[in-house]
């Protein structure tokens, strides 16, 4: 047996190796790149849900008082309805 075809081979399996491993390394590059993307992403978002819980508990709120209002209104107007005859 000829050791040069075996040498050839396993250069041509460790080439092919090399190319797998630089293959590999990229797509987990962009894989890093999308997971720091998609993060981020998800950080504006909550950045915004809590601008707009905190614009719901303002209109929470004035509408605990507006209803309030509305039915102290309410009462007082049946109060004098009742109690002027």
């Amino acid at each position: 047996m000829n050791p040069q075809p075996v040498e050839a081979r396993l250069g041509y399996v460790e080439g092919a190796l090399v190319q797998i491993a630089d293959r590999l390394n990229g797509i987990d590059r962009r894989f890093d790149t999308l997971e720091r993307l998609i993060e981020s992403r998800f950080a504006l978002v909550e950045q915004r849900l809590g601008l707009v819980d905190h614009r719901l508990a303002g209109i929470d709120q004035r509408l605990l008082w507006l209803i309030g209002l509305i039915v102290s209104t309410w009462i007082t107007t049946i109060f004098t309805i009742v109690f002027r005859h």
